[in-house]
């Protein structure tokens, strides 16, 4: 049954356009609920930690001389103070800073965009104890540090010896500048870089800011400034996914309504139809592989009943097979009980009969055989063998056999051929049903080949003769179950089971069985078993 599909009609209602339509309604307030988070979080960090790449964004300003437009009340706890050529204060964003910082100070202030910065190390032990080491260091373009120069001062600070400065005693508050700090009145300790510049008309200015040093302290408090803010983004995110999770549970159900209606229509075997105006069009697959699953069941139950009806077939031919052996006996048994058969044929009787009981017994076999292997939970009795020697040894077993109905058996078998998980009971029928079909089924002076190979992770068995080959028409069909041509090379006397049966024992050992092609052999038999085995040792 086809379903009344319109790809016009699914246009018109696209699953993915509603999809892409709140998905992006629905990502775009989620990313500015993002952003707007990112900018209160960006905001609170700028103004708790600053640094001079932010005050440089009013180079303007600073390079007209115009430092009180400078909004250094946006920038938390910060200020800044300039000096002109002459080292004397042009602007003071707070008073206390002319106290702090003197012109004379600023060339122990690093720049900030410089290579050299200060080094201190403090003496812990020896004659300089409580004292310090004052270094300069320059960063060349190669990545290395060199010295430019050093002072050496003690306890009190007095020089001691070094060609760094030309002072003899440092204060305190020059020995932190130095160290990139000043502590003000409140012992609060900030960060302090200068920014040597020329202003519109070429004069020198030399701008130092004073920062917040970035402590744990600093850093813990804007973090529980931003914490306060994170319950409603939050909140906003939750509203969305529910709103966004209502909105599609209801469309999904609407969608596939139709569909599961036609679902319960088929399985109540009535007629089934989708509304193809309420399925949208990426369902279209959906709908498709329904119907697709519809013609496999469909074709299941034909196969299905392919199968019983070649198993009744097979019943009548078993029965018809059986017939004919079982009446003869019955008749030359009741001939011989009767005494009505003559002296010198009662012989002939006797073997006719054991014949046609032998014939019927090997038909019952070979039912029972495939009958039992078909079942799901027939499993094999496997032992691990030599299959060198285990084939060789089969092979002399029936070579007697072979060679006094008038046929030749040749083998190619290595002697370091891998050991073999097979069922004894089982496997030997291979090679019977394979054989005996070539001295059924060809002339005498038929050539028959046994040969083994291995490659990568295979074993490869050949069973080949030399005689009238197999027609392309049964070839195609020889692994039936139930080939009843009088053509097929099986076994199974009619029933077409041998070759199924050589099938399935290779099947359940994991491997395959086909016809091949090997020169100057008109059938070969093609074994092709997994090695997962392990190599026999050498002797």
């Amino acid at each position: 049954m086809k379903f009344p599909l319109s790809k016009d009609a699914f246009k018109e209602h696209s699953f993915l356009r509603i999809c892409v339509v709140h998905f992006t309604i629905f990502s775009v307030l989620l990313l500015a609920l993002y952003l707007g988070f990112i900018f209160i979080y960006t905001y609170l960090l700028n103004n708790s930690f600053s640094t001079m790449e932010d005050i440089l964004k009013y180079k303007t300003e600073m390079k007209t001389d115009h430092y009180a437009d400078i909004p250094i009340g946006n920038f938390k706890d910060c200020s800044f103070i300039v000096f002109d050529e002459k080292n004397k204060v042009l602007y003071a964003s707070a008073k206390e800073l002319k106290n702090q910082i003197k012109g004379s100070d600023t060339y122990m202030i690093e720049n900030y965009n410089s290579t050299a910065n200060y080094s201190i190390t403090k003496y812990k032990s020896g004659p300089y104890k409580n004292g310090y080491y004052i270094q300069r260091c320059e960063t060349g373009k190669d990545e290395t540090i060199y010295s430019t120069g050093h002072l050496i001062v003690d306890a009190h600070l007095k020089r001691v010896s070094g060609t760094l400065f030309t002072v003899n005693q440092l204060t305190k508050s020059e020995l932190n500048l130095l160290s990139g700090k000043l502590i003000d009145a409140n012992q609060n300790e900030f960060s302090v870089t200068k920014y040597s510049y020329n202003n519109h008309k070429g004069k020198a200015r030399t701008f130092i800011y004073v920062y917040p040093t970035f402590t744990k302290v600093a850093y813990d408090e804007a973090e529980r400034d931003i914490v306060k803010y994170i319950p409603i983004p939050i909140g906003l995110v939750i509203l969305l996914i529910l709103l966004q999770t209502a909105i599609f549970d209801r469309s999904i159900k609407r969608s596939l309504q139709p569909l599961n209606e036609a679902m319960l229509s088929y399985a109540k075997g009535q007629p089934a139809f989708v509304d193809k105006k309420s399925m949208p069009a990426e369902f279209e697959d959906v709908v498709q592989n329904f119907e697709n699953l519809m013609e496999a069941l469909a074709k299941s139950e034909a196969e299905k009943d392919k199968a019983n009806r070649d198993r009744q077939r097979m019943i009548v031919d078993v029965s018809h097979d059986l017939k004919t052996p079982l009446t003869v006996v019955q008749g030359y048994a009741k001939a011989l009980a009767d005494h009505k058969v003559p002296e010198d044929r009662v012989e002939s009787y006797l073997q006719t009969i054991n014949q046609k009981a032998i014939a019927a017994s090997e038909l019952m076999d070979s039912l029972f055989a495939y009958a039992r292997m078909e079942h799901p939970e027939y499993k094999l009795n496997c032992v691990e063998v030599d299959f060198h020697e285990w084939l060789a040894a089969y092979l002399s077993s029936r070579e007697e056999e072979i060679r006094l109905k008038g046929f030749f058996l040749d083998t190619e078998i290595p002697d370091d051929i891998e050991l073999a998980s097979i069922d004894l009971n089982l496997f030997p029928r291979v090679f019977d049903n394979l054989i005996n079909n070539t001295l059924k089924y060809n002339a005498v002076g038929t050539h028959i080949l046994v040969k083994v190979t291995e490659h990568n992770d295979k074993m490869t068995i050949y069973v080949a003769d030399d005689g009238v080959g197999i027609s392309d028409e049964i070839g195609d069909r020889i692994f039936e179950a139930f080939v009843t041509t009088n053509e097929a090379r099986t076994s199974g006397k009619g029933t077409g089971l041998g070759m199924s049966i050589v099938k399935r024992i290779v099947e359940l050992h994991g491997g395959t069985i086909s016809l091949g092609h090997l020169d100057g052999y008109a059938t070969t038999f093609v074994i092709a078993m997994k090695r997962g085995f392990t190599k026999k040792a050498n002797a």
